[in-house]
């Protein structure tokens, strides 16, 4: 807009009113454009929302679209002071007797003690060295003249190769020098051994304290864990056994030849809540088209998805499958309401009816799995490649009509640039315009009082 202002002294017209009323009538088109582009941007933020709600529906549906998936599983032991025992799904059912002969250790070395935690253990007026191996790798760490007990300890810990230990100091109240150095192994494991080595000078001569392999003591030994599972006799550098048993952890807690069952199990429960997950997801999806594309008779305003074929289509396809039969399956379970899992006449939404699902997972639980799970036909197979095809960033249908609503909005906004453009022009030229027919009539006002001064 012009921000050019006429006086009406000669007229008597308010042409700065005037012209704003005329711009204002002629800005009407750009205004229809604009509320077309509101409408345009609102359409591509629920399909934003709408592709949103599918990949949580799309994440539900792979929990349940193969058997590995599908098969939720629980791990009972008979002994839970030996071990504590975990599954995935695609862990087998079944038992297993677990035996568990020593647990994996880490070394622990201790020093045979100073009498305070300042002892000055290099007072010799040079530095000197400590050296020790931590599972094959060597370091020789410096230590300066006038470093305490504690500086030792802290020039372990504070090494930046240091290979995976870590020093501690503790007082056992034992004898004359009760301040004890324990060097631990991070990691468990026969490997991980820890040694005091020949380059350590540290020798007790010259007013250092002697730190020599001969001071330190073994208070525990570097070792793998050592058990059987079903007679079949296995080592592991560690605790946690994640790889002897697929989809099994096994954490081994008590060791001397102590025993334990673990029993797997089809997980119902877990299984039940996978499901009821699905039908929420399903139910969110459908409750968030259905609401933008209604009409709302009491206050006469549509959806701001109403009459978008897209997001019709996305419904439409979803109960196609929902309702749909499962090929191969038995007549008593083929279909999605025969587990109690209808759809609701008036939402849409699907509704669960808790003791037919429960009942179907207790006596039916394979035929309820391959109802989910068939490959091709399976419900949740077919809702996920369906979903993956509909949000695909290339060629999915969602993807396409946000484009397309895109497209539309930037055509809207070079038209209303250009429209905007000549509006300013013609502003200008009315100003111009009533500024010179002021200053005409101004003109012939002049005359008329000149005349009337010399008549």
């Amino acid at each position: 807009m012009s921000s050019f202002t006429i006086g009406g002294l000669s007229t008597g017209i308010d042409y700065n009113t005037l012209i704003s009323k005329l711009i204002e009538a002629k800005r009407q088109p750009i205004k229809i454009l604009e509320k077309k582009k509101t409408s345009y941007n609102s359409k591509v933020t629920q399909y934003n929302s709408i592709s949103s709600k599918l990949s949580s529906l799309k994440s539900a549906a792979e929990k349940l679209k193969t058997s590995s998936n599908f098969y939720a599983k629980a791990a009972s032991v008979s002994e839970s002071t030996v071990l504590e025992a975990t599954v995935t799904s695609s862990a087998a059912v079944g038992n297993y007797s677990v035996t568990v002969t020593s647990l994996a250790s880490e070394e622990q070395e201790v020093h045979s003690g100073v009498t305070a935690l300042t002892t000055v253990i290099n007072n010799s007026g040079s530095s000197k060295v400590f050296q020790y191996t931590y599972a094959g790798t060597q370091r020789s760490l410096t230590v300066a003249n006038g470093t305490t007990f504690e500086g030792l300890r802290d020039l372990i810990n504070d090494d930046t190769s240091n290979p995976g230990v870590t020093a501690t100091i503790v007082n056992d109240g034992v004898g004359a020098a009760p301040y004890r150095l324990i060097i631990k192994g991070n990691s468990t494991g026969a490997t991980k051994t820890i040694t005091v080595d020949a380059g350590t000078t540290l020798d007790g001569t010259g007013s250092t304290t002697d730190f020599r392999s001969a001071t330190f003591t073994q208070k525990k030994a570097a070792a793998d864990s050592d058990f059987t599972i079903d007679s079949l006799q296995i080592k592991r550098s560690t605790n946690s056994i994640t790889d002897v048993i697929s989809g099994m952890t096994i954490n081994l807690k008590k060791d001397g030849g102590v025993s334990s069952k673990i029993t797997v199990t089809a997980n119902r429960d877990a299984i039940k809540a996978q499901i009821n997950e699905f039908v929420t997801a399903y139910n969110s999806v459908v409750d968030l088209i259905s609401s933008n594309t209604a009409y709302d008779s009491t206050t006469k305003v549509s959806g701001v998805l109403s009459g978008e074929g897209t997001a019709r289509n996305i419904r439409n396809q979803l109960r196609s499958i929902i309702s749909g039969t499962v090929s191969g399956q038995p007549d008593d379970m083929n279909i999605l309401s025969q587990l109690g899992i209808t759809t609701n006449s008036k939402t849409g939404k699907l509704d669960v009816n808790t003791s037919t699902l429960e009942t179907k997972l207790s006596s039916d639980l394979d035929d309820v799995a391959a109802l989910f799970t068939t490959t091709s036909t399976g419900i949740a197979n077919q809702i996920y490649t369906y979903i993956t095809n509909t949000t695909s960033t290339v060629d999915g249908s969602i993807t396409l009509r946000a484009k397309g609503l895109q497209d539309l909005i930037k055509d809207i906004d070079n038209t209303v640039k250009n429209m905007q453009y000549r509006l300013d022009k013609e502003e200008s030229d009315m100003v111009r315009k009533f500024t010179a027919l002021e200053a005409l009539v101004s003109g012939y006002n002049a005359i008329g009082s000149y005349l009337n001064r010399i008549a």
